[in-house]
């Protein structure tokens, strides 16, 4: 019983993922879906597929799709006043990983159990 405890733990863990943060500048090399925060006067707002020029950055808010050709803004950057790449370690998509799987193990057991209790192959 303590180890399906201590398994029930796992899709917890994996569901709390950190975005690290890092300086972005011009030279940066950005994924399309990778979210990048920008700070600026008025506050932060949050998107991605961003590319930055010598004058401005570009990119689509984050919670619009990435081929929203029409959704693409602008902020000329003397208005920003910093940017943070948000980028995940490897350790952070394993753990992710196994999480998703373990919850998948963890859903077929609880079926198992409910379907047929008395199987002793569940």
């Amino acid at each position: 019983m303590t180890r399906g405890l201590g398994l029930a733990f796992v899709p917890l863990m994996a569901a709390c993922g950190y975005w690290g943060r890092r300086p972005v500048d011009q030279d940066t090399d950005i994924r399309r879906n990778s979210p990048v925060w920008i700070w600026t006067r008025g506050g932060v707002e949050k998107w991605h597929d961003v590319f930055v020029t010598y004058d401005s950055v570009k990119g689509i808010p984050f919670d619009l799709p990435l081929g929203c050709a029409t959704c693409r803004r602008s902020i000329p950057l003397t208005r920003v006043d910093s940017m943070k790449l948000g980028y995940k370690t490897r350790v952070q998509n394993i753990t992710e990983f196994v999480g998703v799987v373990t919850a998948a193990i963890l859903a077929e057991a609880a079926v198992c159990a409910v379907v047929a209790p008395h199987n002793g192959e569940c």
